[in-house]
This record gives structure tokens, sequence and C-alpha cells, in this order.
């Protein structure tokens, strides 16, 4: 079975919205709101979140009798599938490729190319939407899947050999790219912060800083509001630390990057004292990645650029000199 991998964020920025489309397919009546807790929840609150090859879950996880589902469709990112439900016999029909699957909500017996199989967890409807066991994922399609208890997070993937290969490669402007592709997990020991003023799909932005002349650590900034620090170990990206901002200039630590003071912190905060840094921010509409090399001093080199197609990191000239 062909699986992709998101390539760039603002590609499945949009692709979200085509979700929507396809997940009426399997929902009758309004789907339940995203998942976006506040800040000050209690961690014994928080629902419990899912992402889905490093893309939030577009609809709410949800917990039955120690078993953890999320909605069918999520499946979108983890490849080229398609859905269909019939309401006179109640069965959910999946094409992948040249495979097809049909299930029955309640039962663990489904067919695979007119092969009957068995499920460890029987699908279930939550208010008319089709909502699949974690475990079956994996044992069905192909899927890596991971339960994060502190972070009451789950995590559902596939590894890509070649974003591997690349990211193990000589070529520091492709081990970048596949760096901010690589399955990434939760290392805060609680739920994780949100973006708490997001843009939409038209604005939203999400610029990937990096140590100069480095590619096995990383920032993240989404909608100018919430920052992310990721290291990676064994091909995983870990999330170490993570900062809201607020509106009063400022910054935080030695991140001299961040031009705001935080409204919330978790995690450890990492220090770039004495850093030089390169950031890389795409932009959709131009189709180009802007770049800047700078350290605590200002700007030393800045510009922009078409990147390769699907890409969003680019060469940074002053960076080799």
């Amino acid at each position: 079975m062909n699986k992709t991998n998101s390539t760039h964020h603002s590609y499945w920025k949009q692709k979200k919205w085509k979700m929507m489309l396809a997940a009426s397919i399997l929902t009758a009546g309004a789907a339940p709101a995203l998942f976006t807790p506040s800040v000050a929840e209690a961690a014994a609150t928080v629902k419990p979140a899912a992402y889905i090859n490093n893309m939030p879950a577009q609809y709410d996880v949800v917990i039955r009798q120690g078993v953890t589902y999320i909605a069918l469709t999520e499946l979108q990112f983890l490849g080229d599938y398609t859905f269909g439900y019939d309401n006179k016999s109640k069965q959910i029909s999946i094409t992948a490729g040249s495979d097809k699957y049909v299930l029955t909500p309640n039962s663990k017996t489904m067919k695979k190319n007119g092969q009957t199989a068995s499920l460890s967890s029987a699908p279930i409807l939550v208010k008319g939407k089709a909502m699949l066991p974690l475990r079956a994922i994996g044992e069905t399609f192909g899927a890596q899947v991971r339960w994060n208890q502190a972070a009451k997070e789950a995590y559902i993937y596939d590894t890509n050999a070649a974003v591997v290969k690349d990211y193990n490669g000589s070529d520091l402007t492709a081990a970048r790219e596949a760096a901010i592709q690589l399955p990434r997990f939760s290392d805060l020991g609680q739920p994780r912060l949100k973006v708490k003023n997001p843009l939409g799909p038209v604005d939203s932005s999400t610029a990937y800083i990096f140590e100069q002349g480095q590619k096995d650590r990383f920032f993240t900034i989404e909608d100018s509001d919430l920052v992310s620090y990721y290291t990676i170990t064994n091909g995983n990206a870990m999330l170490k630390w993570q900062a809201n901002l607020g509106k009063q200039a400022g910054t935080i630590g030695d991140l001299f990057f961040i031009k705001a003071k935080s409204i919330a912190e978790v995690g450890n905060r990492p220090s770039v004292a004495g850093k030089t840094l390169v950031s890389f921010k795409y932009s959709l509409m131009l189709e180009e990645t802007a770049y800047d090399l700078m350290d605590k001093s200002g700007s030393l080199d800045s510009g922009s650029v078409a990147p390769a197609k699907g890409k969003i990191i680019v060469e940074v000239p002053g960076e080799k000199k």
C-alpha cells in the first residue's frame, strides 16, 4: 500500500478543509467541536488528543471501556483513503489503492478484499460518526500506534524510509526537511499547550528554527502564538518545551528570536546563548520560503527563495560562509 507523509504544513492546512467534506459521508448531524482546551484547565480535565502523521485529529478522541477511538476519516492523513457508508446495510467501506475493507459497527469481523478477518476491538458509531480503535488501525492498516498516558495523547504514524534516509544523509537542507517530517512525540509529562489564537487556514503560518549547521533540534512558531522545541532521538522528534506568547513585547530567557513575553510555559526551557540560528517560513501565497540567519546582535543574512516542490527548507547562502 502506498503511504504518504505531509511534506509541508500549509498543504495539510488546506487538506483539513477537504477532510471536512469527506467526513460528512460518515457523519449524521453536526460533528463535535475540535478539542482546544484552555491552558488554565487542570490536567485531569483535559480530553485525550490524537496526532496522525503529526497532524492533530480533526474530531474528538473517544475512550470507551479502556479502548481509545478516533474518527475513521482521520485515516486520510495516513494515505489516500476513500470512505463510504451504506445506510441500509450499516456497513462502512474503505478503499486504499487496490484494497477494499468492509467494517460493521460493533462487530469485530471485517472483510479485506472479500476475505474475512478479525479485529481486536470493534468500530463504533458516536453521534452517527464511525470511530475506529487505535489498535485496529495498526492491525488493519499497518500504521504504528502509541499512547502517551502523561500527555493523554495517541500517536498514529507510518515510517517513511526516504525521510529517514534524508535525515541521516550529508545534505543539511534535505536533512532539515526530513527532521520536520519525522514522527513527533511529547516528552512534557503533561498535556501540551495549544495555539490560543489560531489565524485560520489562509493566514496560518509555521516558522522552523534550527541552530546554524545543525539538524537534530529545532523550534517551531505557530501563528506567532505557540513556540515549541523538539530534539531528535532515535529517529523521532521529542517535544521538550512549549510557550504561549502574549501581546507584551519582550523575550523569553536567552531565546533572542522571540519578541514577546510568554503567558504560559511547560517543559524545560532550552538555551541558545551564543548560538547563531537560521529560520525558515514558507508562504503558500508567494510559494517561497523566507529565511533569516541571525544571532543576538541581529540578522546576518536574509532573503526568500522558492523551495523544491513540496518542500519548506532551503539552502541559506550565508550559513556556508
